[in-house]
């Protein structure tokens, strides 16, 4: 029985993609809002501990740029077969896949730097509280949309498999 590489790059990447997109999604609906529930310092706190586990996990990385990578081969091989049956479902899929990444180091990454500079204990309340208000906000309905973009991307690559065969 030999292997399909398409298939099995595709296989991968779309599972990689769903990993990552459901990752993002408990993020934003649970985690994120259960910081929300413990106060600005301590949420502050949190976020910080977690965006440096993060950095320095292998494994969590591996997945998350792995899906990237992976992704971008998809849109590769969508390139290049784009009038086969499925190419451009294949092609969407790849782009999403893409897109959650390149979200994450436009502006998610960049919100995470910002909030390492923030010193919770040395904050006013109300300060302390505006700044863990524009940061939930903005990263959390940043992070929606990557997990949408893991999610489509998934769907997208699994359909344009089916339509394939």
């Amino acid at each position: 029985m030999s292997l399909n590489p398409v298939l099995a790059l595709t296989v991968t990447a779309a599972i990689a993609a769903a990993v990552v997109g459901g990752v993002f999604y408990a993020f934003s609906t649970i985690v994120m809002r259960g910081l929300g529930r413990t106060g600005p310092v301590a949420a502050i706190t949190a976020m910080r501990g977690m965006n440096a586990e993060a950095q320095a996990n292998g494994p969590f990385l591996l997945v998350f740029v792995g899906s990237a990578l992976l992704s971008a081969a998809v849109v590769v091989v969508a390139v290049v077969r784009i009038g086969q049956p499925g190419g451009w479902l294949l092609l969407a899929g790849g782009v999403a896949g893409v897109a959650g990444f390149v979200i994450t180091v436009a502006v998610n990454v960049p919100l995470n730097n910002h909030l390492d500079t923030v010193d919770p204990t040395a904050l006013g309340v109300a300060e302390a509280t505006r700044e863990w208000a524009a940061y939930l906000s903005t990263w959390t309905a940043w992070n929606h949309v990557r997990a949408a973009a893991g999610i489509a991307a998934a769907v997208l690559m699994a359909l344009g498999l089916n339509s394939g065969e």
